[in-house]
């Protein structure tokens, strides 16, 4: 096998170190700035190579013990060897590095601030959709590594939330109690994911199964678990992981949960998409209102159940693709006797069109991966003053604001770390026409 020294230089996209042999790029897993590592060579293509760690020359000061017994083998968490405050500078420059990439800014002169810290930094998942795996005569929550046949069991995950660790420990009981069996491709049959929500101190379940569902001795025993709230069922043999594309049968408790943000109470039924950080997600949300005058006309696409807009007093028009998100968000309102915002559901291109031809908005707000040309060309041609965009995809962010860089000032960049100890970055940016 072949070994190599390397010196590791900085972090790259996917928190992994990088160091040069031979003036070729090395990717090095768990390494850290700063530090001399021995590595193996693990892989040697034509533009880079990969390397494991075999020991340390030297270690950086800013390696600290992890906190996770699964480090070495979980490909989850890049940074439970770095110092916490050593990774909001990482994801700075992460976001730095694609606006250098795609667009044709000076970017030491924009105004991108320091990235904002989660409030709580472990056990922030409130959210979780885990494989079920037959292991040691066992079924566990489990993910297979990529590249390996190691398996990290995830009751215990450190970035999970503990109510929910403590409900998948008492899950895992039960139907091992039960020898329910995981997923057989086969013959179809077996219980292939379970997802639970923390919502407020409530957990909703959700089992994904083959044909034929799943006890209903398991489901009694579960629904005695005095956190459990809701129980659902989804029968899903295809080999797509979209499990809100099916329909979804109630099992037991509450049609919906509550939650409560900006001193309100919102309902969200099952499928509605709950914020993984919500700690986070109440932090990003407050920055975003900040920047929108109170007399402002606002159209808010992607806008999930309306916890922002149902927050505000503004005109606004929330859009979103998905009728459940509609159906809460008119529910909501309802509840809370919001008449200012219209909520519709219907394709997001053809919404944007529609309603930029109707209306003049003063401010769009949009948080998705990336800007379609539809989403685009309607702020462009509709004159819209301020945009507010989101998005977790750096690439993407620095690709549409060098494309409306015509029409628009980039006034603010703001990147939060809304997944501590991952290499994911999620950035508000604002825009303001010229």
């Amino acid at each position: 096998m072949r070994r190599e020294k390397v010196e590791i230089k900085k972090l790259g996209i996917n928190g992994e170190g990088i160091g040069y042999i031979n003036k070729k790029i090395c990717f090095v897993d768990h390494a850290i700035p700063g530090e001399i590592v021995e590595v193996e060579i693990i892989s040697d293509n034509r533009k880079f190579l990969k390397g494991k760690i075999v020991s340390h020359i030297q270690r950086s000061n800013d390696r600290v013990t992890s906190f996770c017994k699964e480090d070495k083998y979980c490909q989850g968490c890049a940074f439970t060897a770095l110092r916490y405050n050593q990774q909001l500078p990482y994801k700075k420059g992460v976001l730095k590095d694609a606006i250098k990439k795609y667009c044709d800014f000076d970017v030491e002169s924009l105004p991108i601030k320091g990235t904002v810290e989660s409030p709580i930094q472990r056990g922030y998942r409130h959210v979780v959709a885990l494989p079920m795996t037959y292991f040691k005569g066992k079924v566990n929550a489990g993910i297979y590594q990529r590249e390996s046949k190691y398996l990290t069991l995830m009751n215990q995950c450190a970035m999970q939330d503990s109510l929910i660790n403590e409900c998948l420990v008492k899950i895992e009981d039960i139907i091992n109690k039960h020898q329910v069996r995981d997923y057989n491709d086969k013959i179809k049959k077996g219980l292939r994911f379970i997802k639970l929500r923390n919502i407020d101190g409530q957990i909703q379940v959700l089992f994904v199964t083959g044909e034929g569902g799943i006890k209903e001795e398991v489901i009694k025993e579960v629904s005695q678990i005095e956190c459990v709230k809701s129980i659902y069922l989804t029968i899903n043999t295809t080999r797509h992981q979209e499990f809100d594309l099916q329909g979804y049968k109630k099992l037991y408790g509450q049609s919906t949960v509550s939650y409560r943000l900006f001193n309100q109470q919102y309902v969200y039924s099952i499928k509605s998409e709950f914020p993984v950080n919500p700690a986070m997600e109440e932090k990003k949300l407050e920055l975003i209102k900040s920047m929108i005058p109170s007399d402002a006309s606002v159209l808010s696409l992607y806008c999930g159940i309306g916890l922002m807009e149902l927050s505000m007093d503004n005109p606004i028009v929330a859009i979103d693709e998905k009728n459940y998100h509609i159906k809460d968000a008119k529910d909501n309102a309802k509840f809370l006797h919001k008449e200012n915002v219209e909520f519709i559901c219907k394709g997001i291109n053809e919404a944007v069109i529609s309603q930029c031809k109707k209306k003049r908005f003063d401010v769009a707000v949009i948080r998705c991966e990336e800007l379609s040309n539809a989403i685009k060309q309607s702020l462009i041609l509709s004159k819209v003053k301020d945009v507010i965009y989101v998005s977790d995809h750096p690439s993407s962010i620095a690709k549409d604001i060098q494309e409306l860089s015509q029409y628009y000032n980039v006034e603010m960049i703001i990147p939060l770390d809304t997944q501590p100890y991952s290499p994911k970055v999620e950035t508000i940016v604002k825009l303001h026409r010229k």
